[in-house]
């Protein structure tokens, strides 16, 4: 095909889902990025001894230029201050928060190949910042307008979360239930229960059951590695493979 309905320069979590929305309406789209396709079972491979020590594949031309403003500083947040972790050091230096941590992949898919699975809906009151709170600026829809969005991305993607989740109201239950707790997390959640504090299972990106041909999760932990399983909702095995199943992308 030489001539098409759209092109989309940039197959991302934006790019891709674009296609993937034309292509559901009648459209041919021609999806474009600059960066290579990641095939999960050759791509991500975790059967190796050392798989945990290892980051996310790079390919020719799959790192992209990321330019990071100054971080800000932090005055009186000594928890903050010491924050870090083991495996990547200290996330301030010199009262500054250390903004050089965001792993860009060009790529088809994108970053969502690396992203660790979180999926979140924006609290109502999020969108009414200036409104309500006299900061940032108001978005020019609310809440109620993008909520059945909320609820067609999650059935595609499959996306485990709890029945409720107080102010964020559905009009439809997560497609599929939350993932089990952790010993960590039970544990912690018993010590807040004791204190008062209300605690739920996180929405994730990755299947709590198998979901449109895909399996569930197996819990490696290795979500920022690349998901060889496709179990985890990034862009290429969800909104791109639904687009590319109509025949309408190439």
């Amino acid at each position: 095909m030489s001539d098409w309905d759209a092109v989309i320069v940039g197959a991302g979590a934006g790019g891709a889902a674009a296609a993937y929305g034309l292509t559901q309406r009648g459209l041919s789209v021609l999806l474009l990025d600059a960066g290579p396709r990641f095939d999960p079972l050759t791509d991500y491979p975790l059967t190796s001894a050392d798989w945990d020590a290892r980051d996310f594949p790079e390919k020719p031309g799959s790192t992209g230029t990321v330019t990071f403003a100054p971080g800000q500083k932090l005055v009186g947040s000594e928890p903050l201050l010491v924050s870090g972790s083991r495996g990547l050091g200290p996330a301030v230096t010199n009262g500054t928060r250390w903004m050089e941590r965001y792993y860009h992949v060009r790529s088809i898919g994108g970053t969502t190949l690396h992203f660790t699975g979180e999926s979140h809906r924006l609290h109502p009151e999020a969108m009414q910042m200036q409104s309500r709170f006299g900061a940032a600026a108001d978005w020019p829809i609310d809440y109620a307008e993008l909520e059945p969005y909320y609820v067609r991305a999650e059935e595609l993607i499959g996306v485990a979360g709890p029945a409720n989740q107080g102010a964020r109201w559905r009009s439809r239950g997560f497609p599929l239930p939350p993932h089990p707790l952790s010993y960590a997390a039970r544990t912690l959640g018993a010590g807040a229960a004791k204190i008062g504090l209300d605690w739920q299972a996180n929405s994730r990106a990755a299947l709590s059951l198998p979901w449109n041909g895909r399996p569930p999760c197996n819990y490696c932990g290795a979500c920022n590695k690349g998901c060889p399983r496709g179990d985890k909702g990034s862009a290429d095995v969800t909104f791109v493979a639904a687009a590319i199943a109509t025949e309408r992308v190439l």
